[in-house]
């Protein structure tokens, strides 16, 4: 189960106490159009699995011990100082092996129903009632990067004896429940799943909320200029762009709508890596073993449901922080949030000498065909960008 609650005040108090980033509470505390962020009732918010999520959050021990300095942290491939992201088309794990995919921003993913490209971190399970844990998208994600051999390539047991170890009085403090398992069979899957409940926890409070057009929907007009208010109104009509992309989340991947919600093809061609091999098992990155004929192609949604329909679909980004969160795209395509938008709105950027150009598997949503019939000229493609830019602003890129 899932509660809302008044999230906002909460995280501001939290905030003031511990120091971390606190992106935009005001506006939340207003009572304007943002929702309250989602909170999980199996993870309840408190300060203290704040500060521990916080300091796991930034530590590079979570990975395998045997990776020495090359180990990684999730705030390595999540830097806050780079919006939360790596600035890296791929980001690169222990002994400097790259991902296969672009790595997404923190921000207000306490909002997403479902978290990776593919959207395959839905919830967690309780080790010990074998109970569907409804809300812990953040908690089930947190935990992946950890035993990915591209990634940490750690093991549950690692990290919960380093666990144990390190920060023993600050996990019993967090999780008081968890001392009665110490010991017992269930000791390694229940702190292992604490250390993914504390992380969340932290993630919760990275929220994006006082951009120029946030300020402008409160009253302000004079925060945008005439092009970004062009922008505004290209990206709500013609552009029909809150068809994904709706406000005031900018994300059609959220709690309030169904599970299979927020998956689109838009026709992304390939990167060249994409053919190339997997940095831990020296395999294809993507064999695609059931569909041979698709090898080297990233099928996205379709590693998770096994739904033909969902090759080459991927999870909507939310657009908020965009100028501190590049390259985009699944694969970090493009390195400028104009080239982005001009391939969304026409399939193509110009200019641009791509050697996989229409290299992409499956079919390309009703939605972007729609879009893509629609006659763009610079000066629209300007207006949006200009727009999109107009979503990025707070502290941003930069502090904890």
């Amino acid at each position: 189960m899932m509660k809302r609650i008044h999230i906002s005040i909460l995280i501001l108090a939290l905030a003031l106490i511990l120091g971390i980033a606190s992106y935009g509470v005001a506006r939340m505390m207003e009572g304007g159009a943002i929702p309250a962020a989602p909170v999980p009732e199996s993870n309840p918010l408190t300060s203290a699995k704040i500060h521990l999520g916080k300091r796991l959050f930034m530590d590079r021990n979570l990975s395998n011990p045997d990776a020495g300095k090359s180990r990684v942290a999730c705030s390595t491939c999540h830097s806050p100082m780079l919006g939360f992201s790596d600035a890296r088309i791929r980001s690169e794990g222990v002994y400097d092996r790259l991902g296969t995919r672009n790595s997404p921003t923190v921000f207000n993913t306490a909002y997403l129903l479902s978290q990776f490209w593919d959207g395959r971190a839905q919830y967690l399970t309780d080790p010990v009632t074998g109970e569907i844990l409804q809300g812990t998208s953040l908690e089930a994600q947190a935990l992946g990067p950890v035993q990915d051999p591209l990634e940490m390539n750690n093991t549950p047991e690692n990290v919960v004896t380093y666990v144990l170890s390190a920060y023993r009085n600050e996990l019993f403090g967090a999780f008081p429940e968890v001392e009665q398992y110490i010991g017992t069979s269930y000791e390694v899957p229940v702190v292992f799943q604490a250390v993914g409940k504390a992380i969340a926890s932290y993630e919760r409070t990275v929220l994006a909320f006082n951009s120029p057009y946030d300020f402008y929907a409160a009253g302000n007009t004079r925060t945008l200029f005439d092009e970004q208010i062009r922008g505004l109104e290209i990206f709500e009509g013609k552009g029909n762009c809150t068809a994904c992309h709706p406000e005031p989340l900018f994300t059609d991947t959220t709690y309030d709508n169904p599970p299979d919600t927020g998956f689109h093809n838009i026709g992304v061609f390939r990167e060249g890596y994409e053919t190339g091999t997997n940095d831990a098992t020296g395999e294809p990155l993507f064999p695609n073993s059931e569909l041979p004929e698709y090898e080297g192609y990233d099928l996205g949604r379709y590693y998770v449901t096994s739904d033909t329909s969902d090759i080459g679909k991927f999870k909507t980004p939310p657009l908020r922080q965009l100028l501190c969160t590049g390259p985009y795209m699944h694969n970090g395509k493009y390195s400028s949030i104009r080239d982005a938008v001009e391939f969304v709105v026409k399939g193509t950027v110009s200019g641009i000498s791509d050697p996989y150009e229409e290299d992409f598997v499956g079919d390309v949503s009703p939605v972007i065909i729609d879009i893509r019939n629609e006659s763009w000229n610079e000066d629209e493609i300007n207006d949006l960008t200009a727009f999109l830019e107009a979503l990025s602003g707070g502290r941003m890129c930069g502090g904890m």
